[in-house]
């Protein structure tokens, strides 16, 4: 007969602590109006300020930081005659302007001039290669390379003069963390068809970005581009065109939505628990699992201080479920039908055993500052295995919860000890079979080895992960 059987889970390669503890910022889309003065919102530097004050160890920029070519005749940097004269020197010298000014609303978070306080690490956004994704302006995307590529890690994907992605597309591990991030706009195709004539990139270097996950061993992986590519949100006024396409980064056919499927599948499967995009000037928190059982959040964090969209309500394709909606607010006045924008950013801290992402927003006519009661948190890849009872002596079986290790590089095994002293591996050693995959989460179902039933009066049983 038994007299106890104890049971121990160990997570060798985690030991979680609150004093392990950092934090990282995400954004996007901070740029101005049309008519724009100055390539960038008016809300920047005030965003700068708070984050600043909140001292992340890092920020990371989605996209669209400056107008760009996104100019209309109002503004006093449109070109005359417009069309071909958006791409020549001169307008590459208002294009180095805006980041310029960009750099200066961001100074309360990095001082560009001597390269001191809070690292920031940017992505392109459509405004900073053609506002409407047609062939790409050169003078543009020169303007963004001479401005921030020394600002990222170099070792994105070469593949040769005419697709060379270094200093626009990278990867970086800090701490537990590791960032992922693809240029969208190095694969012009002018045969796409799709509903609206602007959606001519639609492939990403999946080989490289597969790579870049599947190599790290951090508990966290976030894969950053501009475009969204589930749809989180509808639109509400008439005259604003659909906006289905701008969240369908690789197109709305058959054959982009295997692209779509397969591209989930890759992430997924390399441990991506975070998809950060922006695009949409809005901010919405949802997800979707892929083919294979890996649930991915998008965070769509457009609201960087770009100007409002009426993308308010609806929309959210089967297969998603949205958490959170920071959208924008229509409002009426009279005949008058007019958006009211919510701007701000996520700021992300981080522990050995959970990330939480919280939401923060500022309110443009008193330049207050409130923060979201959602949050998301998203479990370590690491977190130590959660033992499910019974156990059955007789048959020398019990299961588990572990986070699934084609995402982990983590091994399991099923140790025993008569005394918290000795441990050892049963000779046969234990079995394990996966019954269950679900939300990245694996059930293992254990039968220990050797002859049944077991006879000792006291087992100990831990469970490693290394």
């Amino acid at each position: 007969m038994f007299a106890a059987i104890t049971l121990m889970a160990v997570a060798v390669a985690n030991t979680g602590s609150a004093q392990n503890s950092w934090s990282f910022v995400m954004l996007g889309d901070t740029r101005d109006d049309n008519n724009t003065s100055n390539g960038i919102s008016p809300y920047l530097n005030t965003i700068a300020q708070k984050i600043a004050s909140l001292n992340p160890q890092l920020v990371i920029v989605d996209g669209d930081l400056c107008n760009g070519d996104a100019l209309n005749t109002n503004s006093p940097w449109y070109p005359p005659g417009g069309g071909t004269n958006f791409n020549t020197a001169a307008m590459k010298t208002n294009y180095a302007m805006f980041f310029a000014n960009w750099k200066t609303a961001m100074k309360p978070v990095f001082d560009y001039s001597t390269s001191t306080g809070i690292p920031i690490y940017t992505v392109r956004g459509n405004h900073e290669n053609e506002d409407e994704e047609r062939a790409p302006i050169e003078v543009l995307k020169q303007a963004y390379q001479e401005a921030f590529s020394a600002y990222v890690p170099t070792n994105g994907p070469n593949n040769g003069t005419n697709d060379n992605e270094q200093g626009f597309s990278w990867s970086l591990t800090t701490n537990n963390v590791t960032f992922v991030a693809a240029d969208q706009y190095f694969n012009f195709d002018p045969t796409f068809t799709n509903a609206t004539p602007w959606s001519g990139y639609h492939y990403l270097d999946q080989a490289w970005i597969t790579q870049q996950l599947r190599q790290s061993t951090s508990p966290y992986k976030i894969f950053i581009a501009h475009e969204p590519i589930f749809q989180t949100e509808g639109k509400s006024l008439p005259f604003e065109m659909e906006n289905e396409d701008a969240q369908h980064f690789f197109g709305t056919n058959a054959a982009a939505m295997l692209t779509r499927s397969n591209f989930w599948n890759n992430i997924g499967d390399a441990g991506a628990q975070l998809y950060l995009a922006g695009h949409i000037h809005l901010e919405t928190v949802a997800s979707t699992t892929n083919d294979h059982g890996h649930t991915i959040i998008q965070l769509m964090a457009g609201n960087g201080g770009a100007p409002p969209q009426d993308f308010i309500d609806g929309g959210v394709e089967p297969g998603v479920i949205l958490f959170y909606n920071n959208g924008n607010i229509l409002v009426t006045n009279g005949e008058n039908v007019s958006v009211q924008a919510t701007f701000g950013f996520a700021l992300a801290t981080v522990t050995d055993e959970k990330m939480t992402i919280h939401y923060y927003s500022l309110n443009p006519t008193n330049n207050s500052w409130t923060v979201a009661d959602y949050v998301t948190e998203i479990v370590s890849a690491k977190a130590r295995p959660i033992i499910s009872m019974p156990f059955d002596p007789s048959a020398g079986t019990f299961s588990y919860a572990r986070q699934d290790p084609a995402g982990t590089g983590l091994s399991y095994s099923i140790e025993t000890s008569p005394d918290l002293s000795t441990w050892s591996t049963n000779a046969p050693p234990a079995t394990q079979t996966v019954t269950a995959t679900a939300n990245n989460t694996q059930t293992v179902q254990v039968t220990l080895g050797g002859v049944k039933p077991l006879t000792a009066q006291k087992l100990f049983i831990r469970i490693t992960a290394q």
